[in-house]
């Protein structure tokens, strides 16, 4: 499969017309409602704990909906705070 270069997700949304919403987050909107399914099911039978399955659900979202632009940064949290001017 040849290697696909996208747009930033907040970029393609802040760019988006209204009209094009829909038929854009359709599809990850239809794989993670299969995904959520088989957490659900799992939580149920109790191969994962209810913590676990809230926390695979939010990775699951962070993924398909780009999230992890903000939180898989190069940049540690550490190099932001000491970026941060403060305030006198």
């Amino acid at each position: 499969m040849a290697a696909t270069v996208t747009q930033s997700m907040v970029h393609q949304f802040a760019s988006m017309k209204p009209n094009d919403f829909g038929p854009s987050i359709e599809p990850k909107w239809q794989v993670g409602e299969r995904l959520l399914t088989e957490v659900k099911v799992s939580v149920e039978k109790g191969y994962l704990s209810p913590l676990d399955g809230a926390r695979v659900i939010s990775s699951i979202t962070a993924t398909l909906f780009g999230y992890d632009e903000f939180i898989l940064r190069e940049v540690s949290p550490e190099a932001w705070l000491a970026s941060t001017p403060s305030r006198r």
